[in-house]
């Protein structure tokens, strides 16, 4: 039976600061809809830090040996059937929603690995800019005379299309931020993204692909407010999807999407 990993969530936080402290500009990005521009994030408004809900616990314990009754550890090879390859969470009952966040995600060494990318990156950025730099100003901070357009104004998407393999057909439910392609407050909606940060893929550059959930509605929903985050349920998949505006390593055939709460 497959335990949740316990893994650092303010690493996520943490790396977004990061992006947004480093880069001085960031142009929204192009839609080859005919929807409105992408709107700006509202003043004051910042990223939530997602947790569990207070009704639910995350699956991560299940009982030792110790705890479990022998006749449990030794199931009857009779009631064996293809479904007990299924993987089993702790805590959940048949047909509910495993409740899972962005960090379950990345398979495990997938953010260490994240980590020297974008220390890589930077450490290269900072090398181009500093061989171009004409003032003692810039070369104390490489990064402030960065003109947007410019050829240093860019970030790519860095990471990878790792998944874990376990969460594959697995009907979750997880928080984040709508990111659509057409950005008409009217439009509905079949195809969209699911990210972990608000901005991302707008404002800010894309995270990593198995960072994005590439969502598929049927019937088409509306969005009201993109800047508000949402619980989302379906069955997740790990599916390579390209997109313009960030790439996904999975895929959800959505069933519910509502507000985010931990009540």
């Amino acid at each position: 039976m497959r335990q949740t990993r316990a893994r650092n969530p303010n690493l996520r936080i943490m790396l977004v600061a990061g992006l947004l402290a480093s880069l001085a500009a960031c142009g929204a990005a192009e839609s080859d809809s005919d929807g409105a521009e992408p709107p700006p994030i509202p003043e004051g408004v910042e990223t939530v830090e997602f947790v569990y809900p207070e009704t639910s616990e995350p699956a991560a314990t299940s009982p030792t040996p110790a705890e479990t009754p022998a006749a449990e550890l030794e199931p009857d090879p009779e009631t064996l059937t293809a479904e007990s390859t299924t993987p089993v969470y702790w805590g959940v009952k048949e047909g509910e929603a495993l409740t899972i966040m962005w960090e379950d995600l990345m398979p495990e060494g997938s953010e260490e690995e994240l980590m020297r990318e974008y220390e890589d990156f930077y450490a290269m950025l900072e090398k181009r800019y500093a061989a171009n730099t004409t003032t003692l100003a810039d070369a104390a901070d490489p990064y402030a005379a960065i003109s947007e357009g410019s050829e240093f104004d860019y970030m790519p998407q860095l990471g990878s299309f790792d998944t874990v393999s376990e969460l594959n057909g697995e009907l979750v439910r997880i928080p984040g931020y709508v990111v659509p392609f057409d950005f008409n407050s009217k439009a509905r909606h079949s195809e969209l993204l699911f990210v972990p940060y608000m901005g991302a893929c707008i404002h800010t550059p894309p995270p990593p692909p198995n960072q994005i959930i590439f969502i598929r509605a049927d019937p088409a929903i509306q969005v009201e407010d993109i800047w508000a985050p949402y619980w989302i349920e379906g069955t997740l998949n790990t599916e390579k999807v390209e997109n313009e505006l960030g790439d996904a390593a999975y895929a959800m055939e959505i069933s519910t999407l509502e507000p985010y709460s931990t009540q």
